[in-house]
């Protein structure tokens, strides 16, 4: 069971296309201006689009109910999510466990980021958001976050302006299909192309000496090397050397293939909500 003590807990509901994950973070520096967190715990269930809220709440509680056997309160909420069909019910259980209205990650709440520039920020997704709220706080800028899900999604993140209030300026991205995705895409647009799901490609398997090793050695050596491809053009055009941050669940499979400095931060959207989510109560 987990125990409270004095510094404030956050609960972030992460929802993906694939998983919805509550976290709860507890700050580690109540005087941080940074807003930096710990992850205490994490749960996660299938994201299905036809839960209501009483559904939604009872499998939350009954999730939560490990680290918390007694009723639970958090000092805020936050609900970042990329399927607008799950929102309602993520937002109405936040309400439930938390002391303050909960935050809705979007360009809209104190981000800390300023999307000056972008022609449609209120399109920007919220797991991007959070990634580059995390980023703009906690890394030297400019910096490129890469998070290895459904979808490979990628942000650049320049400095902010000096005086603006801002913690750093969101310059935009790439989005692609994630290592799974792109395994699945081959499975069902070919003949003969057999369904795999990602693994480990030991140093030795660059070339595939099979068609599993083929897939396999393209979709994470691949994705590596369009990282690292990207971070190299991205620095040319920025003529600055740039942060890279690596996160989401195919990270594990293709981290070992990159060959360049980075961060890897596993809790990286979660910290990112959580770091917007307290700028609402300073």
């Amino acid at each position: 069971m987990y125990v409270r003590e004095d510094r404030r807990m956050i609960l972030v509901i992460d929802i993906g296309n694939t998983t919805i994950a509550l976290t709860g973070l507890q700050e580690t520096d109540r005087d941080s201006a940074a807003g930096e967190t710990a992850p205490r715990f994490t749960v996660k269930v299938p994201t299905e689009t036809g839960k209501d809220q009483a559904r939604f709440a009872d499998e939350a509680r009954g999730l939560l109910r490990e680290y918390f056997p007694e009723k639970v309160r958090f000092d805020i909420a936050a609900v970042s999510s990329v399927v607008p069909a799950c929102t309602p019910a993520a937002l109405a259980f936040a309400e439930s466990v938390s002391d303050r209205p909960p935050v809705l990650i979007s360009c809209h709440c104190d981000t800390g980021l300023c999307f000056d520039g972008l022609p449609a920020p209120d399109r920007i997704g919220a797991d991007r958001i959070a990634d580059a709220a995390w980023a703009a706080c906690r890394c030297p800028l400019p910096a490129m976050t890469a998070d290895l899900g459904t979808a490979t999604t990628i942000n650049i993140i320049g400095p902010a302006e000096e005086g603006s209030g801002f913690s750093g300026l969101f310059l935009g991205g790439m989005i692609g299909a994630g290592v799974r995705t792109s395994l699945q895409a081959l499975r069902s647009g070919t003949a003969q192309l057999p369904a795999l799901e990602p693994k480990q490609v030991p140093k030795d398997r660059l070339i595939g000496r099979d068609t599993d090793g083929c897939m396999l050695s393209s979709a994470v050596i691949g994705t590596a090397a369009m990282i690292e491809g990207l971070a190299e053009r991205v620095e040319e055009q920025l003529g600055s050397p740039v942060t890279l941050i690596l996160t989401g669940g195919n990270a594990d499979f293709v981290t070992p293939w990159i060959r360049r400095q980075f961060i890897r931060e596993p809790a990286l959207a979660a910290k990112g909500a959580a770091v917007i989510a307290l700028r609402q109560i300073r």
